[in-house]
């Protein structure tokens, strides 16, 4: 491939991503709602628009993911482990630390959330975006207790509790601060640990 040709294709991919940008970014309109899926499938999850850096948006509710872990005994009989709170080293390393890493505020409530969004009150995944979002959440819920579980485990659940955060000053309604909590279904883990 010559010089000519690699240059021509940067030029080509920076103007399709700068295209491609604008229209994620501009007012809807018909050409952005017709090519909406191509639009992001290119932005998400690497070139994601928001604006947290200048107007972070905190979280209305506290949530707290558990996971258990299950595997067959010797004898053939099920056995699980007691639940972990995958979400403790999180808020561990963020209390009292003036400056947490991103990852240690983000990683399991972004997977948590980009699962909710996408499976709503159901848990079964309805396309490939979802299917993906489920696998990630599981994965970091395998690699938060590998080394928590008794036993080498063959399948995982989650249980989530979310508990709404009142505002300071405001007096809790005994309905609206009652946790919630969600049970996932049992999904199954490979030898490789995912």
């Amino acid at each position: 491939m010559t010089k000519g040709a690699v240059a021509g294709l940067c030029v080509a991919v920076a103007l399709t991503h700068v295209v491609l940008v604008f229209l994620h970014v501009a007012p809807s309109n018909p050409v952005s709602q017709r090519y909406e899926p191509q639009i992001n499938a290119w932005i998400s999850p690497f070139f994601e628009q928001n604006w947290l850096l200048f107007a972070p948006n905190p979280e209305p509710n506290r949530t707290q993911i558990f996971a258990r872990t299950g595997w067959t005994t010797a004898t053939g009989a099920h056995a699980m482990s007691d639940w972990f709170d995958i979400t403790a080293p999180d808020d561990a390393a963020i209390t009292h630390n003036p400056y947490p890493s991103r990852t240690n505020q983000s990683m399991i409530r972004r997977a948590w959330s980009a699962y909710e969004w996408s499976h709503g009150d159901g848990d079964v995944s309805q396309d490939d975006w979802a299917v993906i979002r489920a696998e990630n959440l599981r994965n970091i819920a395998v690699q938060r207790v590998t080394g928590l579980s008794p036993q080498p485990f063959e399948v995982i659940r989650l249980k989530v509790v979310t508990r709404p955060i009142t505002a300071p000053g405001d007096t809790p309604e005994t309905d609206s601060t009652e946790p919630i909590t969600r049970l996932l279904p049992w999904w199954n883990v490979t030898p490789d640990g995912s």
